[in-house]
């Protein structure tokens, strides 16, 4: 019809339409189709249970339209030339004068100029609008009123669980969410440890250097040179101090501090975290290395059994074995880090234990054993951590104690580094001094508070001072009442008899001892606030305490 533009791009034109309107129709009972569908799945999945309302992907929604369009697509019905000439002969009431000039291609005759004359003639009066008009507004509204109907069914249809399936996915999905968390948990807190291992190491090497200048320097004291032997040995107590402030925490004091339990309860459990807890003192794991690798062991025969009873039996005897661990950690240890790496080990174990029937459930419980697994080996670090702790710990008390030593005998001009020339450890340097101080115990016997008139002894040689009570300045008795309060030196009266309690007023001597009590409180709350080091609190609660201290022998008879 190359000699027909007219007609051509008049049946062109109103194919174009009709094959809209095909498409359109075909896309309409599609989406209607697919939106009831849709809608009766999402009923079913809600009222039965078989998806968790968490899984439903809000992102499913788009394969609504994305289904609509591709059966349109496949389902739609093509228009050809000769159904646009029909539907043209229809509309101009043409009998038939396109649909013949469609087809003179293919038939032959002498009435072809005349067919495309009388065509060409009609098509420039026809609009194809009007032959094809779009109505597209009551299949629209449709498809509206459906799409309203799925979304009230997405968002108001109740979540039941007959069958107990959106309870198990759930708690899959919230064990899974678990495991994620102490992977990450885990891969950071093993980076830090790592850190903090490297800054211990430093600190303990440290420590060893210190000490041994300590011991450098106990064998080059000498007995005559007390003011030098002071300064060098003040100089060590304030770096002991410094270092074990440095190193000590509030958890590993009360580890360190915390008695050996006596208690028969629990049997050979409470007697085995008695055996943990006094090789962690010492700065040894090697119990508890045993009990970690006894369960690590466990946990591998876990993973190697195919029996789901052997399984079943194997993992609770490693939870037995978790849960000793992480009570020694919590109760004993006093350790948080520890504890919470047992604490993990004990949820892994818990998402691991059953490994389901389903691909999410089999993938849950592979996770959850590396979980396990990763728990395990940062428990193991946690453990090391602090034996190294506890082990800088007790050498920095040690070391404060023998100083300690030290320094009385050097008050007593009895500190000689030359009887210690065969000292190597700290232990040896202890024995000798405790042996120096045992030696210098008799020598000092006559000194204290004892009266010379009573015969004891004093310091120094001579007898018995003579005595003049006589009083030629005038001596006036005078008494001034005055509040005792703690804290203050009130007065400081020297007598030749011991006085007895009767010869005080009973008030008095009762806010005098309460204030002795205050006193004592004080000093206790400053030595923990100050954090004071082991090693100095005897010394310290040893001088308050003789305050109310008496010789019964020194009293008056």
């Amino acid at each position: 019809m190359t000699d027909a533009p007219k007609s051509t791009t008049l049946l062109g034109r109103v194919k174009t339409r009709l094959q809209i309107v095909s498409v359109a129709k075909a896309l309409y009972v599609a989406s209607v189709a697919v939106l009831v569908v849709a809608v009766a799945i999402v009923l079913l999945i809600r009222l039965l249970g078989l998806i968790p309302q968490s899984q439903e992907q809000p992102l499913w929604l788009l394969s609504i339209p994305a289904v609509a369009v591709l059966l349109a697509g496949v389902f739609h019905r093509r228009v050809e030339q000769q159904t646009a000439a029909r539907a043209v002969d229809k509309h101009a009431q043409t009998k038939d004068l396109f649909l013949t000039l469609s087809s003179l291609s293919s038939s032959a005759g002498q009435y072809q100029p005349l067919v495309t004359s009388s065509a060409e003639q009609r098509a420039g009066q026809i609009i194809p609008d009007d032959v094809v008009p779009f109505r597209f507004g009551e299949r629209v509204a449709r498809v509206v009123a459906v799409t309203a109907a799925f979304a009230l069914a997405v968002l108001f249809t109740p979540q039941l669980d007959p069958f107990g399936k959106v309870e198990a996915a759930t708690k899959t999905e919230d064990q899974k969410k678990e495991i994620e968390a102490i992977h990450k948990e885990a891969l950071s807190r093993g980076d830090r440890l790592k850190k903090e291992a490297e800054r211990a190491e430093e600190e303990s090497g440290e420590i060893e250097d210190r000490v041994n200048e300590m011991k450098s320097d106990f064998r080059k004291m000498q007995p005559k040179k007390v003011d030098s032997n002071t300064k060098v040995l003040d100089s060590h107590r304030m770096d002991l101090g410094d270092m074990w402030k440095s190193v000590s925490n509030d958890q590993l004091r009360r580890m360190m501090n915390q008695p050996i339990s006596k208690q028969q309860l629990g049997g050979s459990r409470n007697q085995k975290m008695n055996e943990w807890l006094k090789d962690l003192q010492e700065g040894k794991t090697e119990s508890l290395q045993q009990e970690l690798k006894k369960a690590q062991q466990t946990m591998q025969a876990m993973m190697e059994a195919k029996d789901p009873e052997e399984r079943k039996k194997l993992a609770n005897q490693l939870q037995r074995e978790l849960q000793d661990l992480q009570k020694f950690a919590k109760d004993k240890a006093g350790s948080k880090e520890l504890a919470a790496a047992l604490s993990k080990a004990m949820k892994s174990l818990q998402a691991a234990k059953k490994p389901g029937d389903n691909p999410q459930q089999l993938e849950l419980s592979k996770d959850a054993m590396e979980a396990l697994k990763q728990s395990l080996d940062l428990s193991e670090k946690e453990m090391e951590q602090v034996a190294q702790a506890a082990k800088d710990l007790k050498k920095l008390e040690d070391a404060m104690k023998t100083l300690q030593q030290a320094q009385q005998l050097n008050q007593k001009g009895q500190l000689d580094g030359a009887k210690c020339e065969g000292c190597e450890s700290l232990e040896d340097y202890a024995e000798m001094y405790a042996a120096m101080m045992g030696e210098g115990a008799g020598e000092g016997a006559g000194e204290g508070d004892k009266d010379v008139n009573d015969g004891g002894r004093g310091v120094g040689r001579g007898g018995e001072s003579a005595e003049d009570d006589s009083d030629p300045e005038g001596y006036k008795k005078e008494k001034e009442k005055l509040q005792v309060q703690a804290g203050k030196i009130l007065l400081s009266i020297k007598t030749k008899e011991y006085a007895e309690e009767l010869d005080f007023d009973p008030e008095k001597m009762r806010q005098y001892q309460k204030s002795i009590s205050s006193l004592k409180s004080s000093v206790q709350s400053a030595i923990d606030s100050e954090e004071i080091p082991p090693g100095y609190v005897d010394g310290i609660k040893g001088y308050f305490d003789k305050i109310e201290d008496v010789d019964p022998k020194l009293k008056a008879k």
